[in-house]
């Protein structure tokens, strides 16, 4: 898949943050909903980078 591509796909997708009131913890939800979306998912994982 090309770069370009990519990023065509990752401008679609929602990341949501949510503090929750009672611990202030900060909760994120990444959202690959579709197929398209899920084929980049892994550039979404923590451990993908950390294995480069």
């Amino acid at each position: 898949m090309s770069v370009d591509k990519a990023l065509d796909i990752a401008k679609t997708i929602a990341t949501l943050k949510i503090k929750l009131p009672l611990s202030n913890e900060m909760l994120t939800k990444t959202m690959l909903l579709t197929k398209k979306r899920q084929t980049i998912a892994p550039l979404y994982d923590e451990n993908f980078w950390k294995n480069l």
